[in-house]
This record gives structure tokens, C-alpha cells and sequence, in this order.
């Protein structure tokens, strides 16, 4: 059944056919999985765009210690703008190729590397695998209630994932606001003498960004698994 499957689908997407409703809802969800990191990483491309444009602007105004030496406030708003920029460049990079598999969704899905192969084993996973070659040869177009009870679990482990980690970032972007906010204060009265608090302050300031960075990277992935879970679950399924 493994390779009359694989044969049915590769048919299916080499002909560019329609005609397996079953392969329409893999091929729609895999699209769908695609377009939320281009809605959600399109917005991310305006708002670190917007966060470059004033942390270089902050870096021109900053006042200059002399042309080889800069400031505390002139090195943090320098980084900034570089981490700003950098990754706003980077995302355009994952929207332009997540576009792709959007526009064009049935060649991108027949790129994936997805073995659905069965081992011999009477485990509740080869139950699952089972289930879902069944409705892909099949053609029918409601999901196997077996399949679509574990699709409705990992919509609500994504979307509850996704809220955490949101509330977690916008915790350490809170964190992070302040602790830069007053480092850069302190650089401005001229004690350029830091006591421990100052460097306890700037190693944790290091760390909100990179913990906000990471939050929001997990918040867009379990974004894209909680409004497009089956091409994930086929993944999870057959890979592993």
C-alpha cells in the first residue's frame, strides 16, 4: 500500500490534478502553513524597518566622545540598529521564499521530504499512519475523526504555546525596554564608571534580547502549527 500510495501522489502532483479532494486539503494546509509566516513575517519586515529607521536615527544624534570613541549611548544605538536591520533583512529573505510556496504551493509540497512508509509494528502510530494513507487513497475530503482528534490536539497545544510565549515576549521586551532605557540614562549623567548593578544590568539586558528574539520565533511557529496543523502532524508522523 506504501508504494501505491507514493506512486498516487506523485501522480497527483506531477499532473498538477485536482481531482484527489484528500490531496486538495494537504496541498491548502500546506499553502495556508506558508502564508501565515508571510502575513506574520511581512509585519515583522515593517516593524523592525520602523525600529532601524530610530535606532539610527538615535545613533546619528548621539553625541560623539571623539571620532575614535564612542559612547555607551552611541555603541548601544548602533547595535540596535544593526540587530534591527539585520533581522529585518533576514525576514524579507524567509517572506520572499515563503511566498513562493504560496503562490505555487503543489511544487513546493512535492519538495517535501516525507516518507510514508509503515514498519510492521502495531503501535497507535502506525494506527495513525494507516488511517491517513487510507484517506489519501481514498480522495474523500473530511478527515478520518482518528486523524482529525490528534489535528484538534495539536491546534490546541499550538495555540496555547503560542499564547505563553507571546505573554513571555512581550515580558522581555517590557524587560529589555527598561533596562537599555536605563543604561543609556546612566551613560548620559557621565559616571562612566560602572558599579555591579550597571554590569548585572547589562548582561541581563543582553539576555532580554536574546529571549525576546527567541519568543518570537517560537510565538510565528506555533502560529503557523495552530492555523495549519496537518501539514505539521504529516510531518511529525511519517518522520519520526
Amino acid at each position: 500500500m506504501n508504494d501505491e500510495l507514493q506512486r498516487t501522489l506523485s501522480e497527483i502532483l506531477e499532473s498538477g490534478s485536482q481531482s484527489n479532494p484528500a490531496v486538495n486539503v494537504l496541498i491548502s494546509d500546506y499553502a495556508k502553513y506558508h502564508a501565515v509566516l508571510v502575513i506574520v513575517g511581512g509585519c515583522l519586515v515593517l516593524l523592525f524597518a520602523l525600529l532601524s529607521i530610530i535606532f539610527w536615527t538615535k545613533f546619528k544624534r548621539s553625541p560623539k566622545i571623539s571620532k575614535l570613541k564612542w559612547g555607551f549611548e552611541r555603541k548601544a544605538y548602533f547595535s540596535f540598529g544593526l540587530l534591527s536591520s539585520s533581522v529585518a533583512l533576514l525576514m524579507i529573505l524567509i517572506v520572499v521564499a515563503n511566498l513562493t510556496n504560496v503562490l505555487n504551493p503543489l511544487h513546493g509540497f512535492s519538495l517535501l521530504n516525507v516518507s510514508f512508509k509503515i514498519s510492521n509494528g502495531a503501535t497507535y502510530k502506525d494506527e495513525l499512519r494507516y488511517a491517513f494513507n487510507e484517506w489519501i487513497q481514498s480522495g474523500n475530503e473530511n478527515i478520518p475523526s482518528i486523524l482529525q482528534e490528534k489535528i484538534n490536539k495539536r491546534i490546541e497545544f499550538h495555540t496555547t504555546k503560542a499564547i505563553v510565549c507571546g505573554i513571555l515576549l512581550i515580558l522581555f521586551v517590557g524587560l529589555s525596554v527598561y533596562i537599555w532605557n536605563a543604561l543609556v540614562k546612566r551613560a548620559k549623567s557621565n559616571d562612566s564608571k560602572w558599579r555591579f548593578k550597571e554590569k548585572a544590568y547589562f548582561v541581563f539586558g543582553i539576555a532580554t534580547v536574546v529571549l525576546s528574539l527567541l519568543m518570537m520565533v517560537i510565538v510565528v511557529a506555533n502560529m503557523q502549527g495552530a492555523f495549519a496543523p496537518i501539514t505539521l502532524f504529516m510531518m511529525n508522523l511519517f518522520n519520526s
